[in-house]
């Protein structure tokens, strides 16, 4: 028989999965919460559910007979995911797993236990505020961040304590309980790492080089492949991260970690046990490796063997942009997406007609992207500057 696979999600960040899925003969059930999202005309079977709704989806699983479960970039139907696979026998993480891999203080617990570098810090929970007598062992900045946020929302810089409690109760509004972590900030070069482990062995696809914005927010502007760094950095990473996903439990799965190279060697951020967002795993890892992590993602969760063959070796870059601060959207080139440029791999826009332009505090406030390959870092710099440029022309805000 035709297998079937329940792929959570049918945003622009699992067009790529369905998709991925369709050219691997399976059938694909997809459900997502929105009535027409753009994954549902390439999905064999389309249902709106809620994500909160288990029976439902569980209800669906048992229709279709299906044989495996996956979603791509995103952590919400996680916790779902792992109760649906603990239940049918589905190739899943835990849900204890899952709860290290979404609740940060859990993941630097682990981090911890297995001494993996990473940096110290101290919990706030909903009923301790932050006090300087708590964090009178460490030196500004720090950073301040949610208990199990994403996205970047709530994380900060602080450069003295009145600015940590500037910051406390908007980043507090971001965690499900309240709590938060005030961390010592890591100076250096911040990296991810996009992996594929299966049946306990982890394969490091690639390294992605990070920029985000100027502080005191930390949201991500582009990403760069392959990192620019030494072989031997490249070497103490990769073992860095295997240490990581054997400390959170991560098996049969695709893996982000956020990793930091200091002074005093590399250091773990933390690790989100699913595919990178940021159309990192999508399209920006598959533009400079040829490595579809969304179909291996689809192999693993059905137990085939993952395909991760690299058959190409290119620089790839995604570059987010920004319209005019404070304009609204008045109208879109309807040839906008038509637009083809040498070596242009995808872009997107976020924003439509009507909606205001803000500043960026989170990935959510951005406002379009570009993803562009090529044979030297300075190529894809230049070339996303001047496509970038362009396609801002073809949107008048005012």
């Amino acid at each position: 028989m035709k297998k079937s696979i329940l792929i959570f999600g049918a945003g622009i960040n699992q067009l790529e999965l369905i998709k991925e899925g369709n050219l691997l003969g399976i059938e694909t059930i997809v459900i997502d919460p929105s009535v027409n999202p753009p994954g549902k005309e390439f999905a064999s079977h389309y249902y709106q559910v809620e994500g909160n709704d288990y029976d439902t989806t569980k209800a669906i699983a048992l229709k279709h007979d299906v044989n495996g479960i996956v979603t791509g970039q995103m952590e919400k139907p996680m916790r779902l995911m792992a109760k649906l696979a603990k239940e049918m026998g589905y190739i899943f993480h835990s849900p204890e797993v899952v709860e290290t891999s979404l609740n940060k203080v859990l993941m630097k617990n682990a981090f911890n236990r297995f001494n993996i570098p990473c940096a110290k810090g101290v919990v706030f929970t909903n009923s301790e505020k932050i006090t300087a007598d708590k964090l009178k062992e460490y030196n500004y900045p720090l950073i301040i961040k949610p208990a199990d946020a994403f996205s970047s929302k709530g994380v900060m810089k602080a450069f003295s304590f009145d600015e940590l409690k500037k910051y406390e109760e908007e980043t507090r509004s971001f965690s499900s309980t309240a709590t938060i972590i005030v961390e010592e900030f890591l100076e250096g070069k911040e990296l991810s790492v996009e992996s594929i482990t299966y049946k306990g062995v982890t394969t490091v696809i690639q390294l992605t080089e990070k920029f985000i914005t100027p502080y005191p927010n930390t949201v991500e502007l582009a990403h760069l492949q392959p990192a620019r760094i030494s072989i031997e950095e490249r070497d103490e990473i990769e073992l860095l991260v295997k240490k990581a996903i054997r400390a959170i439990g991560i098996d049969n799965s695709a893996s982000h970690a956020e990793v930091m190279i200091t002074d005093n060697g590399s250091k773990m951020i933390e690790i989100g046990a699913r595919l990178g967002g940021d159309f990192i795993s999508s399209y920006l890892t598959k533009a400079s490796t040829g490595v579809s992590m969304d179909k291996a993602a689809v192999q693993v969760a059905l137990g085939i063997a993952p395909t991760l063959l690299k058959t190409i070796s290119k620089i790839s870059l995604i570059k987010y942009f920004q319209l005019e601060q404070n304009k609204v959207v008045a109208d879109i080139d309807e040839n906008f997406y038509g637009v083809e440029f040498p070596n242009l791999y995808f872009h997107e826009l976020f924003i439509n007609i009507g909606q205001k332009v803000k500043h960026i505090k989170s990935s959510s406030d951005r406002n379009g992207c570009i993803i562009i390959n090529g044979s030297s870092y300075d190529d894809v710099f230049v070339k996303a500057d001047q496509y970038i440029n362009h396609l801002i022309g073809m949107v008048t805000v005012k």
